[in-house]
């Protein structure tokens, strides 16, 4: 029994191409990688960190610095994306992920994966949304706080001042409910006389 792998397409065609034009391509090639690799040594650290670093510390672009989101944030938004990607590969992919819960579970774990990198990234902005919108709470809370200290009565004192005046509100129902029931039981006493 003989086995007969399939060619190789890359090979077959540089052997039916003609000797001459194979020899300069492969030149070309070989000088193209040369000069690449003469331009990667000359790229040194201090370069490559200046192109990694953001514009906006140059001095480039005023204006906002982006920052990575939150953690959370940013986890929340790559679970929201796991859900979009998983729709995605909701097709005939038997021949990718497999049959049965085998192909699920591999499917699950491709858009888990993707999502992941998608929120690497930068996602879709919903991490950078949540965050402005909790720094934006914060401060509303932090303000409100300020200005109940500044106006002197803080939240436990007016929880007190309230459960105060239901307890007096409370013993006042109580005085009333007795009061109608003694007058329902004279009531009650005088008819049975």
């Amino acid at each position: 029994m003989a086995i007969n792998p399939p060619s190789d397409l890359v090979l077959d065609v540089a052997m039916a191409a003609d000797p001459d034009t194979l020899r300069t391509s492969l030149e070309k090639l070989r000088s193209m990688a040369s000069d690449r690799v003469a331009a990667q040594k000359q790229l040194s650290r201090e370069n490559f960190a200046s192109m990694q670093q953001p514009a906006s510390s140059s001095g480039t672009i005023a204006g906002s610095v982006s920052h990575a989101p939150n953690a959370a944030f940013k986890k929340f938004e790559a679970f929201m994306l796991q859900s979009f990607v998983e729709s995605m590969f909701a097709g005939d992919n038997q021949a990718v992920f497999g049959e049965g819960i085998a192909g699920e579970y591999w499917k699950s774990m491709m858009a888990e994966a993707v999502a992941n990198k998608m929120a690497d990234a930068g996602g879709i902005g919903v991490a950078r949304m949540l965050e402005q919108q909790s720094a934006k709470k914060a401060k509303s809370e932090a303000a409100a706080q300020a200005e109940e200290a500044a106006s002197g009565i803080s939240i436990n004192q007016q929880h007190f001042q309230n459960q105060d005046s239901n307890v007096i509100l409370h013993q006042i129902q109580r005085q009333l409910i007795h009061k109608q029931l003694k007058s329902t039981e004279s009531v009650d006493n005088s008819r049975q006389s």
